[in-house]
């Protein structure tokens, strides 16, 4: 593509060291080229000796190798930076430097708080929470922060992770009684030390490694059909409920327990522990997970034009990062028909949704970069499986099934494989949103480059649509714009009449 840059960020983590490619056009739309992960635990080091000098070869292969990948991919910028094991160790600055005179990439060591701001920028950009606090359970520190009205208000950092509270305590497999309590004090203590005194009932916006760990748990064991992470809603009283489980298993039986990693079982009574701390400490609402964090927050502060600031609307640009992912711009007529006929027939199109007949008609028949002649299906699923923020699974789950609409049928077979999330009037949501946007773009095919005007009457068992600004066509019918039009009746249980008036 044209017009577009190529940059990476690199997170050395204390658990693990992250590396993510992206690709930004100049309208600030982006798409991610590549990830990469090694775990290197350098919390651990930093646990037992305070220094992380017999971790370095190891480090200075894995930093190489992911600068050099960056670089291979045409990145042109590479943004690094270390979090609390390099904050912390005594050597930290000097293994750092280490790292950079190797690979020629500076590596800035995070304060806990700037950590924090990062954390917080990276997930408010992806997440709908106009209020709430923030945390993130890391392998040598856990961050704090407390937002208002999508601000950020205050951010702290805990010098205690799931890793180093694991190297810190625990001995016995399972732990001992005295190791759990231990952990618990410690937890409890390093939480109210570091927010003293919390704004509490409020959501709780949960990201890193540690909590993702907690929600995959937890969706595994509730049967959770939707397979994306991020925006995950759980209740606070399952953190209780997975620690007293975790708990009681040594670590070979945890290795199979559904949802939690194998390099995560180690370390998981600690990170469910400082959970469950942070948990009691800020009594939140709900929690909800982000699968972005402190390297989405490096990409908003250092790579993308203009995006340091917190938007209030973090749909609409999804959408648009959807369609440059895929090469695609948005079918001017079809928006232009679509506009008026949501519009038009809002009052039968439900209440409070957030946009989702305008994104179904941008992304109305995207599955034609996988396959033209199905490309109805390919648009469900690449609907359903994209990064699209601001919306709950469920809403996403209407927009997928509206966008690749092609008959009352087939989007229900498409929804009620998602039966724990959506229920008939889901369904029928879909399907009506889903027919009003498949009969623009119809429409369109038959008037190309008209900008219509549509009023309607909506009576108990019939819908008129009044067209102006549309050249009246003969009396030959497009073979889709019919199709559809006979489905009215079963959608909204009205039938469909089109009379043209003069301007």
């Amino acid at each position: 593509m044209s017009g577009v840059e190529r940059s990476a960020v690199i997170d050395l983590g204390s658990n693990s060291v992250r590396m993510m490619v992206v690709e930004v056009a100049r309208s600030g739309a982006w798409r991610v080229l590549d990830e990469e992960r090694a775990i290197l635990r350098l919390g651990d080091a930093l646990a037992r000796r305070g220094v992380l000098a017999e971790d370095l070869a190891r480090a200075q292969y894995v930093f190489s190798a992911l600068v050099a990948r960056a670089r291979s991919l045409g990145a042109s910028r590479i943004a690094a930076v270390g979090t609390a094991a390099l904050r912390d160790a005594r050597d930290g600055a000097a293994f750092s430097a280490a790292l950079a005179r190797q690979s020629n990439v500076p590596i800035r060591i995070l304060e806990g708080v700037e950590e924090a701001e990062l954390g917080f920028l990276g997930a408010m950009h992806t997440l709908a929470v106009h209020s709430g606090n923030l945390v993130d359970v890391g392998g040598a520190s856990s961050e704090i922060s407390q937002f208002e009205a999508r601000a950020l208000r205050r951010a702290a950092s805990a010098p205690v992770g799931a890793v180093t509270l694991t190297r810190r305590v625990l001995r016995s497999d399972p732990p001992a009684k005295a190791e759990i309590d231990a952990m618990k004090a410690i937890a409890d203590e390093a939480v109210r030390a570091a927010m003293p005194d919390p704004a509490q009932g409020l959501p709780l916006v949960a990201l890193g490694g540690s909590f993702r760990s907690i929600a995959k748990m937890h969706r595994a064991q509730v049967g959770y059909s939707f397979p994306s992470l991020h925006n995950y809603r759980m209740p606070p009283t399952a953190i209780t409920e997975l620690r007293e489980r975790v708990l009681r298993l040594p670590q070979h039986q945890r290795l199979v327990v559904p949802g939690l990693a194998v390099h995560r079982a180690e370390t998981a009574a600690a990170a469910l522990t400082l959970a469950q701390a942070i948990s009691d400490h800020l009594a939140p609402s709900e929690i909800v997970i982000s699968g972005s964090g402190l390297r989405e927050g490096m990409l908003y502060q250092r790579i993308l034009p203009g995006q340091r600031e917190i938007p209030d609307d973090v749909f609409a640009p999804s959408v648009r990062n959807v369609l440059f992912q895929l090469g695609e711009q948005p079918d001017e007529d079809v928006l232009a028909w679509a506009e008026q006929l949501l519009a038009a027939l809002s009052p039968l199109l439900g209440q409070g949704e957030p946009g989702i007949g305008g994104a179904a008609a941008q992304l109305r028949g995207i599955g034609r970069r996988v396959n033209f002649y199905d490309r109805n299906r390919h648009t469900f699923t690449l609907v359903a499986s994209a990064r699209i923020f601001g919306l709950t699974h469920k809403q996403q789950l209407v927009l997928a099934a509206s966008a690749s609409y092609e008959g009352p049928r087939h989007t229900r077979d498409r929804m009620q494989g998602f039966g724990t999330l959506v229920d008939r009037a889901d369904i029928l949501l879909a399907q009506r949103i889903g027919l009003t946007v498949a009969y623009a773009e119809a429409m369109a095919r038959q008037a190309p480059l008209s900008r219509p005007r549509i009023t309607a009457t909506i009576e108990p068992a019939r819908i008129e649509l009044r067209l102006s600004g549309v050249e009246r066509p003969p009396d030959v019918p497009f073979d889709e714009a019919a199709r559809l039009g006979g489905q009215f009746g079963k959608v909204f249980g009205r039938k469909l009449a089109v009379r043209h008036v003069d301007d």
